[in-house]
């Protein structure tokens, strides 16, 4: 709290308060209410909220009025949660809760000790389907269309916005003003459909989806016919739309299924007109800021440069000093060094041209004895140059007479195997002629060597003839001298 005294003394002081200190005021006279500590009784349709996080310690889903859109937050245990189903009956006890957000809004919540359950899911069929449509919503991802929007804008890319408004709706005034506030950034597109006719809602919706806009408002303001946007069709289109898609329908009072399946709500269309401008603004304000940051911090970097180049060139300014202080002395000792190197030069020149003298007079010497030396070379040379040609001429009469000698004996060689080859033919049919020869005698061998043992087998017969004939008393000796006459044939036959 700041207190601020006008500069007249006879005025009361006036207090200012901070936002953050008005809420926690407000804040501490809630808790010091009696309501607060009394158990209160509510009675409602019990329905579980799709965007529970496991890792929270209790769960907060909603209480809503039987005959009403009316709905209230139960805080309760994940236990009292599993005894429940979506659409049950039920009478629920507890103290009342509340959190105060930022923002200003106070949410009021019942904190639930007791239940207990009326009447098994009194929700219709169409209740159960939308219930089935959030939980699909909640698998498949609420996109984050406030980071979207603002990463675009952050990097001066524009963002395409459709504005899907209802056919005999009127552009209200605060929400005209948003967003021709927001138009220097955001490129915004208008569509018109009947709201009534949900066919022709999904239908446009669905055309709208594939077009590449970053995200899809719909806008309508509340009155007769509002609730046609809680149609099944409608809602399934919704769910399955890939682009981001932003409610602004109704009054903040009206609550909407609709408004719990879509990326983005905004309470009212002159919200949304709102929500686009403040975006807009802060996006320009970061970027500021930004820049603002950038530029001390190029500043701050900047600084630290010079602060080193200096205490570098002053490092630098003091070896230089020494380097130099150092160069005179090497120059100084140079020079010296330079003096008794001239003297040494010169020395060493004159005792070089003594010897340069010396070495042309001696070459001179040795030249005039080398060209005495190659005079005589050369007389010699021309001796053994003309005993050379004599020795050619000779060595080539000498290989004339080769030659023919050498032509002599091939010719006398190639008679001779000429010759050689006639009796080598001669001795071949020679050879021939007796080895048909051996093989005729081969022949009449082998049939008298068969004769000769045909003569041998007989004999042995005649012997065993004439051993019987001998043998027996009663031979005659007729049958003795025919055996003697057969025997005789035979070994003349044998002998021939």
């Amino acid at each position: 709290m700041n207190e601020i005294i006008t500069s007249n003394p006879q005025e009361a002081v006036i207090k200012y308060y901070k936002p953050s200190e008005l809420l926690g005021m407000f804040t501490a006279y809630l808790s010091r209410q009696d309501v607060n500590s009394q158990v209160i009784y509510l009675r409602g349709i019990y329905l579980k909220n799709a965007k529970h996080d496991p890792r929270w310690s209790y769960r907060y889903d909603i209480l809503r009025d039987e005959d009403t859109q009316t709905e209230i937050t139960l805080q309760m245990t994940q236990k009292q949660s599993e005894e429940l189903k979506d659409g049950n009956l039920v009478t629920v006890g507890g103290v009342l809760g509340r959190r105060v957000q930022n923002n200003s809004h106070i949410q009021l919540m019942l904190v639930v000790s007791r239940i207990e359950i009326v009447q098994e899911q009194v929700v219709d069929e169409d209740e159960l389907k939308r219930i089935e449509l959030r939980r699909k919503k909640v698998v498949l991802g609420y996109k984050n269309v406030d980071g979207l929007l603002e990463q675009k804008l952050f990097t001066d890319d524009r963002p395409k916005v459709a504005l899907v408004f209802a056919t005999t709706s009127i552009t209200m005034a605060d929400f005209n003003a948003g967003i021709n506030a927001a138009k220097s950034a955001i490129d915004f597109s208008e569509y018109r459909v009947n709201f009534s006719s949900p066919n022709d809602f999904a239908t446009l919706l669905k055309h709208i989806d594939p077009q590449g806009y970053d995200a899809i408002a719909l806008v309508r303001g509340g009155g007769a016919k509002v609730e046609a946007a809680d149609d099944l069709s409608v809602l399934e289109t919704i769910v399955n739309l890939k682009t981001p898609i932003i409610a602004a329908i109704g009054h903040v009072e009206e609550k909407l299924f609709v408004k719990q399946i879509v990326d983005k709500e905004a309470p009212t269309p002159n919200g949304l007109g709102q929500y686009f401008s403040d975006m807009v603004e802060n996006i320009s304000e970061k970027k500021t800021k930004s820049r603002a940051v950038l530029t001390e911090q190029i500043k701050k970097q900047f600084k630290d440069q010079l602060e080193a180049g200096q205490k570098q060139n002053k490092e630098l300014q003091e070896k230089l000093s020494k380097l130099t202080k150092a160069q005179e002395e090497a120059v100084k000792k140079h020079n010296e060094q330079v003096q008794a190197l001239t003297k040494a030069q010169t020395e060493a020149t004159k005792k070089n041209k003594e010897q340069v003298e010396a070495i042309q007079k001696q070459h001179k010497e040795q030249l005039e004895k080398t060209n005495k030396q190659n005079e005589e070379l050369q007389k010699k040379l021309t001796e053994i140059t003309k005993a050379n040609e004599t020795a050619q001429k000779a060595h080539a009469e000498q290989l004339g007479k080769l030659q023919g000698q050498m032509k002599a004996q091939t010719e006398a060689s190639a008679k001779q195997s000429k010759e050689f080859n006639e009796s080598l033919k001669k001795m071949q049919e020679t050879n021939g002629q007796l080895q048909k020869s051996m093989e005729k005698l081969t022949a009449q061998n082998t049939q008298a060597n068969k004769d000769l043992n045909e003569a041998k087998d007989k004999a042995r017969q005649l012997e065993k003839q004439l051993s019987e004939a001998l043998s027996n008393s009663g031979s005659t000796l007729w049958k003795i001298i025919a055996i003697i006459a057969a025997i005789a044939f035979f070994a003349v036959l044998l002998f021939k």
